[in-house]
Order: structure tokens, then C-alpha cells, then sequence
């Protein structure tokens, strides 16, 4: 099958996954479909899954969402800089040290969604000197259902920008 035909099909499974309207077999070729083309995108950008974690897990998609993070050292208000159903990144003025838990929420685009809350780990932090810096934080709690949610919105996201 050819890329246009494959993706044509892919967006017509996400949007019967969007809607619930899978049976059992189209549920489970749309996991398959969606695994593939998170493969995909994340070899596009030369990157590897995580080990032991799936594509869909790991790549991620630019998208400014609204998102408040407390940890010991306080609150903080801002937007992701990019986000994927395993975790997102963000700049703080104070990042805390890797390996820190801390709260969040996590605003989703459609005013009717409910946001995803939970607890996240800092992963990672840019080294520099300037502030705020760029850190990747990872979900340590979300739900499947609130993780399927949020995987529906970066495939919606990740469709808009391909084209073919």
C-alpha cells in the first residue's frame, strides 16, 4: 500500500477512534496503525524508542499547552513546549533537581476536556546558566483513560502536520 492510501486509511481509524466507534478488530489494527506511525515519526527525527516502551509512548509533538507544575520549590504557570502521552517539556525559572516529583496540570486544547492531572518526574534540564530553562518531565501516574485521551489530541496534532 502506498503512503497516501495508508494514511488516508490511518485518518479515517482515528477518527472512528475519536468517536468510539471501533469494533474489537478495528481497535486493534488502529493500536497497530498508530504504534507504526509513531515508529515512524520518531525515526523521521532520528530517534529511538524508549527501550521497553512503545513509539506512541515516546515520540512528541510541538504544541503549546497550558500547564501549572508545583514541586518543593514552588508553583509554576506556563506552557508546554511539546508533549507526547508519556510526559511533556516545558521551561521554569527554578527547575528542580532530576529525579524530583512534583504535581501538575496539564490543560487540554478543547474548552469541553477535562484537563490530565497527576504527578511527574524531571527527566531532564538544560545545564545553562540562563533561566527559565527547558526540562522534560515524565508522567509518573496518568490513567489509561486519561493517557488515551491524550494520545487521541498528539495523533490529531501529529495527522495536521503530515501531508500526503
Amino acid at each position: 500500500m502506498d503512503l497516501t492510501a495508508w494514511l488516508t486509511n490511518f485518518r479515517e481509524l482515528h477518527e472512528r477512534a475519536r468517536r468510539g466507534l471501533h469494533t474489537s478488530e478495528e481497535r486493534a489494527r488502529y493500536l497497530e496503525a498508530r504504534e507504526h506511525f509513531a515508529r515512524s515519526l520518531l525515526e523521521s527525527q532520528g530517534q529511538n524508542p524508549v527501550t521497553g516502551t512503545s513509539a506512541r509512548r515516546t515520540f512528541r509533538v510541538p504544541k503549546g499547552l497550558a500547564v501549572d507544575v508545583c514541586f518543593r520549590e514552588g508553583a509554576w504557570r506556563g506552557r508546554t513546549l511539546d508533549v507526547s502521552s508519556g510526559g511533556f517539556s516545558c521551561r521554569l525559572t527554578h527547575p528542580p533537581m532530576a529525579g524530583e516529583v512534583g504535581g501538575f496540570v496539564l490543560w487540554l486544547p478543547e474548552a469541553h476536556e477535562r484537563p490530565v492531572t497527576g504527578l511527574v518526574r524531571l527527566v531532564a534540564r538544560d545545564t545553562g546558566e540562563q533561566e527559565p530553562r527547558r526540562v522534560s518531565l515524565t508522567f509518573e501516574d496518568v490513567d489509561e483513560e486519561a493517557r488515551e485521551r491524550l494520545e487521541l489530541m498528539i495523533f490529531d496534532l501529529a495527522l495536521g502536520y503530515v501531508r500526503a
